[in-house]
């Protein structure tokens, strides 16, 4: 994920509604988890579920030792 989608998905996150977070969320883990990540697209999807976290606090979102 380049720097530039990064920064476009972080101010897309901030005009999500918690329904469409948590919707976002479920299909960030998916893609995470189905796909040969690279190292930076990991960092970058790990950035943004630390990101989704703080926005929306009752999100439990845990780094399963897939994701590490």
């Amino acid at each position: 994920m380049p720097k530039t989608v990064l920064r476009e998905e972080l101010e897309r996150i901030d005009t999500l509604t918690i329904v469409e977070t948590v919707a976002y969320v479920n299909r960030l883990i998916s893609r995470l988890e189905r796909y040969n990540c690279t190292d930076g697209e990991r960092k970058n999807g790990l950035m943004l579920l630390e990101y989704l976290t703080e926005r929306v606090r009752f999100l439990k979102i845990t780094s399963e030792p897939a994701f590490n």
